[in-house]
């Protein structure tokens, strides 16, 4: 293939794959950031998904992905509209107080496969596919995390073949992918997307005022147009402004990826705008922590925004960031220096209160005193917390009313029922729960984690019914897939179980009790063979966990292997010591492999052990 300059690497499941497919269609795609953007080459695969499924009138798969195809088309965004907007999707400036997880956008690349998936069975099941991924290199991290989860998912049956062009071996970032060096793809390729260069950059003055979603697609010539006329200063503001929009999409270390070419300039950015700068150290700061560069960001922080704020309520503000770095982001953490910030944080804001309006030093007094509650729970004080986040949401409501900062008052709501679970009071945890989700019904989180309280308390009807929902308004994430399965399990409800469980474990095989609890249930269904793999699967990613060792050495015993099953008892008792039943279990074992003054040590210990508990 004459467009291929450099190595060709094959993207392979861990796993062995089924023998090849017959050849289906093959595509060509580009990855490259600097030319493309966050879903370079992802997007044009999505897209011919979404073209075939609106053609078909399928709009139960459309409805099924609204979120992904929202967030990964948006050149189609207005003919896809978000039916399940949380208000963290739709605050925006002082109301936004919630940033989106880097797991979502995990999320959306799950999503993003399974419709891929959907897509590759409905025009083409009986054949693989072949896809070539040019510039790999040059991916940002959300693409090429994409390509590798499309190789780890649908590689496996054998069902996609995919190649990516890469000037050096590229790192594997995921577990269960593996890197083959391969020959030229002899697969005639369809090439998909805009040549690089394509597109005539938008004048910046024509962007300068443009919402998020313009930034979002049109930054990239601009900023390629500067970079070319060797121009940094403009360069810088074209950098920062997509800086910002992929920190408000969540696209984190995409938004990193500016960092460099903003910060030489940042002085001449925002000249003597201290909200500007505070507005542009504080994204620089979001970027990099959510990222793991927890001390870039504080460097940024203590380097260019606190030398120079003089402005008491951007103090405030900038004395909380630093409490939440050293209470959530460091690596060490210091409670009281955290304290000594929120402190620091509420006394500038006492300072600050003749120059601002009443109302916005009301919310913001809330918002420093919801770190504080933050605090409180570390301390281990936890009612004291609780006060804090209850009569935070009450000034707030009688203060501002219903309607404003919608978003952090159901955050002060789901602050109060996590800390009352923590208490043990679930009845009035679940209470906060609905009332956070009656304020922002859209957001996933909320429905799982009432969800796990209902299963402790054995309402599972309930609990299965809060999963659904929890599913219906997220891309897909392996926890509530867990969830929901170990919910059907106790409900002796074995293939829903399984059909959770074989999911779960597809968006995450990094999961020891997924595969212990499916091992489990395929014992009770008389598969031991299968059963077997998921223990063994569960003591590979946990080679101390005593359950799965347990319940191998009984499949082993079962099976006659002896020595197999003496050695999981052996690696289970050096673990726990002292439980009798592990003394029992082995004294069968002995019995069996004809070692009487073995079997009567063990039994001797059983004695000891079950008078001593």
């Amino acid at each position: 293939m004459s467009q291929l300059s450099t190595t060709l690497y094959q993207i392979l499941p861990a796993a062995p794959a089924l023998p090849p497919s017959p050849t289906g269609p093959g595509f060509l795609l580009d990855a490259s950031f600097a030319h493309q953007g966050v879903w370079a080459g992802v997007s044009d695969l999505l897209d011919l998904a979404y073209q075939h499924f609106a053609e078909q009138g399928r709009q139960d798969i459309l409805d099924q992905h609204n979120y992904v195809l929202h967030m990964l088309l948006p050149h189609r965004r207005d003919a896809i509209p978000l039916k399940y907007a949380c208000l963290t999707d739709t605050a925006t400036n002082s109301e936004k107080t919630r940033n989106y997880s880097l797991d979502r956008a995990y999320r959306l690349i799950h999503g993003a496969v399974t419709l891929i998936a959907q897509w590759r069975a409905a025009v083409a099941p009986g054949a693989a596919w072949t896809v070539v991924v040019r510039h790999f290199d040059q991916a940002g991290h959300l693409a090429r995390r994409f390509f590798f989860e499309l190789g780890r998912r649908l590689s496996v049956a054998a069902k996609l073949s995919l190649y990516v062009d890469s000037g050096r071996a590229p790192e594997v970032g995921i577990k269960g992918v593996r890197l083959a060096q391969a020959d030229a793809v002899d697969v005639p390729l369809t090439a998909l997307g805009p040549a690089p260069g394509d597109g005539e950059p938008r004048l910046f003055e024509a962007l300068e005022h443009a919402d998020m979603s313009d930034w979002e697609r049109h930054y990239v010539p601009l900023l390629r147009h500067y970079q070319a006329r060797q121009d940094g200063l403009m360069a810088a503001r074209v950098a920062m402004r997509a800086l910002c929009v992929h920190n408000h999409f969540g696209y984190y270390h995409e938004a990193s990826s500016f960092v460099d070419t903003v910060l030489p300039h940042l002085d001449r950015l925002v000249e003597d705008d201290q909200s500007a700068r505070w507005n542009y150290v504080g994204n620089i700061f979001q970027s990099l922590v959510t990222t793991g560069k927890e001390q870039a960001a504080l460097a940024a922080v203590e380097q260019h925004a606190a030398p120079q704020l003089t402005e008491t309520v951007l103090q405030a503000k900038m004395h909380y960031l630093l409490a939440m770095v050293h209470l959530r982001y460091l690596r060490q953490q210091d409670v009281p220096l955290a304290q000594h910030h929120i402190d620091l944080a509420l006394q500038a804001l006492q300072a600050a209160r003749a120059d601002m309006p009443a109302d916005d030093h009301a919310f913001l007094s809330v918002f420093i005193n919801n770190g504080l509650a933050f605090v409180r729970v570390r301390q281990g004080r936890p009612d004291e917390a609780l006060a804090l986040c209850q009569g935070g949401f009450d000034f707030l409501t009688s203060r501002l009313g219903q309607d404003v900062h919608r978003l952090h008052r159901s955050v002060l709501l789901y602050n109060s029922a996590q800390v009352l679970s923590a208490l043990g009071k679930q009845e009035e945890a679940l209470d906060y729960y609905r009332q956070s989700m009656a304020m922002d019904p859209y957001y996933s989180e909320y429905y799982n984690e009432s969800g796990n309280i209902l299963q402790r308390l054995g309402r599972y009807d309930e609990a299965l019914a809060l999963y659904d929902q929890a599913m219906l308004y997220s891309a897909p994430y392996a926890e509530v897939y867990f969830n929901k399965g170990n919910c059907h399990a106790q409900l002796e409800q074995w293939e829903p179980a399984l059909a959770c469980l074989d999911y779960s474990l597809e968006l995450n095989p990094d999961q020891a009790e997924a595969y212990l609890l499916r091992a489990e249930i395929l014992e009770m269904q008389e598969r031991p063979d299968e059963a077997l793999a998921d223990y063994g699967a569960a003591i590979a990613l946990n080679g101390d966990h005593v359950a799965a060792r347990v319940n191998r050495a009984v499949i082993h015993y079962g099976h006659g292997r002896f020595a197999d099953a003496l050695d999981d008892m052996n690696h289970v008792l050096a673990l726990e010591p002292a439980v009798a039943s592990h003394y029992e279990n082995r004294s069968e074992i002995y019995k069996a492999m004809n070692q009487p003054h073995l079997q009567l040590r063990d039994l001797d210990a059983v004695r000891q052990y079950g008078e001593a508990a």
